[in-house]
């Protein structure tokens, strides 16, 4: 059970999550061939799935938190479990050899950051699991759930084509994409 102090933010996060979600349906929907079909790019494909996947698994984590009296641990362990799953997968076709050591780095460091998030995910769920009463899981996922925003919103601003400069430009798994 999530005490009351944290009921506020998870339900700011449900909403903003679904808010979210409904956004980049909209996005891939004016350009489905550049981003989601099976022509699109691996790397545009991986990018849209990644976000999406970042956001349902804050959304359905912050709809198990209100539900009252109950452990959302054992909706944290499934959900973290399927999205890291997931991020497995587009693991699988996004680190096949190809253009260079860069653009295996980027796309290396896209899926450690996707698979670590929700490995820590899968973990503070077990931990609410084992003791439901240690609030200190609960702090974990608050910080787990910003970083899986930031997740889900940097690749959707990537899959947007939105250039960035620096580090996060230079990171950017559609760097070499956008380049061709």
């Amino acid at each position: 059970m999530v005490p009351l102090e944290f009921q506020s933010f998870f339900i700011a996060s449900a909403g903003a999550a679904a808010a979210l979600a409904g956004l980049l349906f909209v996005a891939a929907s004016l350009a489905p061939e550049q981003s989601v079909t099976r022509r699109a790019p691996v790397e545009r494909q991986a990018m849209a799935g990644s976000a999406f996947t970042a956001l349902i698994n804050a959304f359905f984590i912050s709809l198990a938190a209100m539900v009252p009296h109950y452990n959302f641990g054992t909706f944290i362990v499934p959900i973290s479990a399927v999205s890291l799953v997931t991020s497995l997968f587009q693991a699988w076709s996004l680190l096949r050899p190809r253009k260079g050591w860069p653009s295996f780095i980027r796309r290396a460091i896209m899926v450690v950051v996707s698979v670590g998030l929700y490995a820590l995910q899968l973990r503070q769920g077990i931990g609410l699991i084992a003791e439901p009463a240690q609030v200190g899981f609960v702090y974990g996922m608050l910080f787990l759930m910003m970083g899986t925003f930031a997740l889900g919103l940097i690749r959707a601003w990537e899959l947007l084509g939105a250039q960035r400069y620096g580090l996060g430009g230079w990171l950017n798994p559609l760097r070499d994409v956008d380049d061709e």
